[in-house]
């Protein structure tokens, strides 16, 4: 049951983050430009910045305590039976000319030095949008971030295989193909943009960024990439919170306490757990499963969209029905996978090889 343990916790983080905004949009009447958008965005990931920042100041105030000099109940003065410079320091066994371990990084040329620095800026730069795209503020971003995930799944999983084996695609991979592309026909955005800047920020960056998590970012080093974004992140929040208008945001959070304390302080936690499982998830090669996700995600808010505003045509229940076979079929998977699994350590190490060549030799084939 872990596949299956595991599938349900990642699409509850999504579901909770993408619910809760639409709660809160619908109860409060939230609606605000894509200008605002990337503003409080900026502002989201500043105060989260902020807050690991805090977090590490504290562990490494707590780790110098631990690792400091170890303090022992000591007798009083009468009962002392040996002399103070008998007390030995606890790194006195360590010789003062000993070298210590110091982490050095070194790079093959210049131009590695430069690949890796261009990595983590338009690293910092997808997080950033990231945490632009999954906000249900402006409902026709996370449309278009939900079909640039789409895209370059595709596109990931024709440009992995060579183009002599791209027949062999299994045939679930087809009907997911097929199911997530109906899901996503079927529930176009109603509103278009209509101005150059509402075309780029809506529907082009969304798009870029959600195909960039597939087919750019690389699963060995995205979890280090992502510790080393702090500073580019900052810079980037700093220049767009100098550069944007902020009235359309000040009355929004100075209209109740209650968007105020979600929108500076549960939604940027939210937006934080969803990003981290994107780059564990990104990391453990799990990009189907990623999608499929936020596909659903996307497919339960459309629906939601339709239950409440009382429409039942023929659009709303091919939405249901899709999205139904798609959520049975990733079950099933996952339920698969666990049999697999718990087959595997059951038989031990000999079936496993076995199970491994077998799969080696119909991959051949």
């Amino acid at each position: 049951m872990r596949q299956s343990t595991v599938l349900s916790l990642r699409a509850a983080v999504f579901v909770l983050a993408v619910f809760s905004k639409m709660y809160v949009r619908d109860t409060f009447s939230l609606r605000y430009s894509s200008k605002t958008q990337i503003l409080l965005a900026s502002v989201q990931m500043a105060l989260s910045i902020a807050g690991l920042v805090v977090y590490q100041a504290c562990l490494y105030v707590v780790s110098g305590i631990n690792e400091g000099a170890k303090y022992k109940s000591m007798p009083d003065d009468d009962e002392m039976e040996f002399e103070l410079e008998d007390i030995e320091p606890a790194d006195a066994a360590v010789p003062k000319d000993a070298p210590r371990e110091i982490e050095v990084i070194v790079f093959a040329s210049a131009s590695a030095l430069r690949v890796y620095v261009r990595r983590i800026h338009l690293t910092a730069v997808l997080v950033w949008g990231t945490f632009y795209s999954i906000d249900m503020g402006d409902y026709e971003v996370l449309d278009y971030f939900v079909a640039g995930l789409f895209l370059g799944w595709v596109a990931h999983l024709l440009c992995t295989r060579p183009l002599s084996q791209v027949r062999t695609v299994s045939m679930s991979s087809t009907m997911y193909v097929l199911l997530c592309l109906g899901i996503l026909a079927v529930n176009q955005p109603a509103l278009k943009p209509s101005s150059l800047s509402d075309v780029l920020a809506v529907c082009v960056l969304p798009m870029v960024f959600g195909g960039a998590w597939m087919v750019w970012v690389d699963a060995h080093t995205v979890v280090e990439d992502t510790k080393s974004i702090f500073v580019t992140c900052t810079l980037l929040c700093g220049l767009v919170a100098a550069t944007s208008d902020w009235g359309e945001l000040r009355r929004m959070l100075a209209s109740t306490r209650a968007v105020f304390v979600f929108v500076l302080v549960v939604e940027p936690l939210l937006k934080g757990l969803a990003l981290s499982v994107l780059v564990v998830s990104v990391q453990k090669q799990q990009r189907k499963t990623m999608m499929l996700v936020f596909v659903t995600t996307y497919a339960m808010a459309n629906l939601y969209q339709g239950i409440t505003g009382a429409e039942s045509g023929i659009l709303f229940y091919c939405t249901v029905g899709m999205t139904t076979l798609l959520v049975a079929m990733q079950l099933v998977a996952a339920l698969v996978s666990d049999c697999r699994g718990g087959a595997r350590e059951d038989h031990g190490p000999v079936c496993a090889a076995s199970e491994d060549a077998e799969h080696i030799q119909a991959s051949s084939v």
